[in-house]
C-alpha cells in the first residue's frame, strides 16, 4: 500500500483551467464536493480528503485515487508514492503544470483578444502574447 503526498509547493488557483489542464491531459472525469475520500487501488479508504478527484477507474488498474485539495491559495495535488512513479512515466506533475500553464496563457490571451506566439527551444517551450 502507498502513502498519499501532498505537494504545497504546487498550486493551481483556477479550478476550471485545472480541470481543463487535466482533460487535455486525458483525465476527463473529475469529481467535484466538499471532502471527498480518496480510495486506494483495493478499493480501501484512505483518510485524505479532496475538493476535485480523478477516480482510480480513470487512471490505471493498479492506481489509486489522484486528488486536489482546496486551500487558501489554490488546488494542491495529493497523488500516491506509485502514481507519481508510474503516471505519465513519472512526468504526471510536470505535464499538469505546463498544460495549466498553458491554459492560462489562453486565458489571458482571450481576456487580452490578442495572438499567441509559440516558440520552442530545445525542451522549453515559450508562450507570448500579441495584443
Amino acid at each position: 500500500m502507498s502513502k498519499y503526498l501532498t505537494f504545497t509547493d504546487i498550486v493551481f488557483k483556477n479550478e476550471a483551467l485545472l480541470v481543463a489542464a487535466l482533460a487535455s491531459l486525458g483525465y476527463v472525469e473529475v469529481e467535484r464536493g466538499d471532502q471527498l475520500p480518496l480510495y486506494g487501488y483495493m478499493g480501501d479508504e484512505r483518510a485524505e480528503r479532496a475538493q476535485l478527484v480523478v477516480r482510480r477507474q480513470h487512471i490505471g488498474p493498479a492506481s489509486n485515487d489522484l486528488g486536489f485539495a482546496r486551500t487558501a491559495e489554490g488546488y494542491t495535488p495529493i497523488i500516491s508514492e506509485y502514481d507519481q512513479r508510474t503516471m505519465m512515466g513519472g512526468k504526471f506533475i510536470a505535464r499538469l503544470r505546463a498544460s495549466y500553464n498553458e491554459r492560462v496563457v489562453e486565458e489571458m490571451q482571450r481576456r487580452l483578444r490578442g495572438t499567441i506566439r509559440r516558440d520552442q527551444q530545445g525542451s522549453t517551450l515559450k508562450l507570448k502574447i500579441r495584443y
